[in-house]
């Protein structure tokens, strides 16, 4: 059974259940799954075959969700595209996935537009809503006269077969897309309800960008394969959400910590009704407490996790119930997976001691796209090597210190800028701050801190290395300060150190 075949058989267990909820539209199992198959029917007719890729840069629809299981019913691969890329980005990924179909979102006609003779592999290009290109595809009628029986693929799709490609940020170099197969995406849908058990009758609101693994892979796919309705909003609105949430009864939400932040800022936050919430999913960084807090005086916990795209994305989950008492934490392994930390020659550490954390298991992707010598030195025995370093308290929960690369050497020590920041966040004239290795003619290698100062505050670099020496050892105070008006930061809240070391780097 592929991923595909999901829709098919909740429409013969559950034809006339709700799935689909988008602006006015209401679909049931049965009609979701017809419009996937009238679009594997178009897709087909375009002679689009098994391994082909079909792009899509899109807003939030059912229509995205739609291409995702047409293409897993026949074996071909999609690839999510960020809409919030510039057209040189896209144009290097398009051209590196090679797709022979592109589905648009009008909203971002300008950029297809900027790529026109640019992408050779595409040969029919198709927009979402009426309005765009008349020498495009309109997705309705294209779709409207196909059949809707079930398409018969023109050769078997397993779970071993590529899914979709999802390009990772390319924080260093290059995107590079890693290839999500059916099995990837089966398991962590296994182990998503186990760590937060989801049923039929629940209903997730999807209002991330369904082009990132988290929204994709933690919100909208776990709830369509329990069965569940999902309500989705075409670009994130917090105002909106709360009605959304308010209105439809919603039992979950998935989102980055900023996203509950600006929704906790709206003015109808205070009189918004939670009491169908189970739980809010936040993922991409850790939720700080004011935040847990603030929805806690509403009756509303976090479930929050761990993840990269790589691994579908799920790795670890801290329950509800832990947040506080665990507060930082990512909490500990999913079910189906294995995870232990080693040093740099590969040893696994002691408890307690950091290393980088490299987890094996049916949810870890097996290569990147036409990536072979990437895969090979970050993908060894089956172990991914994440790049990410962290340590296990006595409970076994997972404590992120930093990414791997982002570590310096001062005077011998191991620093890590996470820790870093943490201090320098927890000062009250600091809004925001990063912190980078410089080189060092005495130590190698020290930290410079890039701050935003917070409003209405007038502080000196002398100070902040002042209250830094009263918080942390010599060798990871930070030998420089400057101060910006914006840190860098990728579309899930992570800041750009690339950027940082860019501008900052020789101090």
């Amino acid at each position: 059974m592929n991923i595909g075949e999901w829709t098919t058989r909740w429409a013969q267990l559950d034809p006339n259940g709700p799935c689909i909820q988008y602006q006015d539209l209401e679909l049931t199992k049965s009609a979701f799954n017809k419009r996937i198959n009238r679009l594997a029917s178009g897709l087909q007719h375009l002679g689009v075959k098994k391994g082909d890729r079909v792009a899509a840069l899109m807003a939030n629809s059912n229509v995205f969700l739609e291409i995702l299981f047409a293409t897993s019913k026949l074996g071909i691969i999609m690839v999510p595209l960020n809409f919030r890329l510039a057209a040189a980005e896209l144009d290097y990924i398009i051209n590196d996935s090679e797709p022979t179909v592109l589905i648009y979102s009008p909203e971002f006609m300008a950029v297809i537009d900027e790529l026109a003779g640019k992408l050779p592999s595409v040969k029919t290009f198709v927009c979402e809503l009426s309005g765009s290109n008349p020498a495009h595809l309109d997705f309705e009628s294209w779709i409207a006269d196909r059949s809707d029986a079930e398409p018969v693929p023109d050769a078997e799709v397993t779970l071993d077969d590529g899914q979709f490609i999802m390009y990772t940020s390319g924080t260093t170099g290059k995107p590079k897309g890693a290839v999500l197969t059916h099995g990837n995406t089966q398991w962590n849908a296994i182990n998503s309800i186990h760590a937060y058990p989801a049923e039929k009758s629940d209903i997730g609101v999807c209002c991330a960008p369904l082009f990132h693994i988290g929204a994709l892979a933690v919100s909208a796919i776990p709830n369509l394969y329990c069965g569940a309705k999902i309500i989705i909003q075409r670009l994130f609105d917090p105002i909106g959400v709360l009605k959304l949430i308010e209105e439809n009864r919603a039992t979950s939400m998935f989102g980055i910590p900023v996203m509950f932040l600006f929704m906790s800022q709206m003015p109808d936050f205070e009189k918004t009704d939670f009491s169908s919430v189970k739980y809010l999913l936040a993922g991409g960084s850790p939720c700080p407490k004011p935040l847990i807090d603030t929805y806690l005086k509403k009756g509303v916990q976090f479930s929050q996790g761990y993840g990269m795209t790589e691994t579908a994305p799920g790795i670890t989950v801290l329950m509800p119930e832990e947040a506080l008492e665990k507060l930082g934490s990512s909490g500990k392994q999913l079910f189906h997976l294995a995870m232990k930390i080693v040093d740099l020659k590969g040893n696994e550490v002691s408890q307690g001691e950091t290393g980088e954390i490299l987890v094996k298991g049916p949810n870890v992707i097996k290569e990147y796209w036409r990536r072979p010598e990437e895969t090979a030195r970050n993908i060894v025995d089956g172990w991914l090597y994440t790049g990410d370093m962290g340590y296990q308290d006595e409970d076994r929960y997972l404590y992120i210190m930093d990414r791997r690369k982002d570590m310096y050497i001062s005077g011998g020590e191991n620093v890590y800028p996470a820790e870093v920041e943490d201090v320098l966040m927890g000062f009250p004239q600091v809004a925001d701050a990063g912190v980078i290795g410089i080189p060092d003619e005495k130590w190698g290698e020290s930290g410079m801190a890039i701050l935003v100062k917070a409003p209405d505050t007038n502080v000196t670099e002398e100070e902040i290395i002042g209250m830094c020496k009263q918080k942390l050892a010599k060798y990871k105070v930070p030998k420089k300060i400057a101060f910006v008006d914006e840190l860098p930061r990728t579309l899930t809240g992570k800041i750009l150190k690339k950027e940082l070391r860019s501008r900052f780097g020789q101090g």
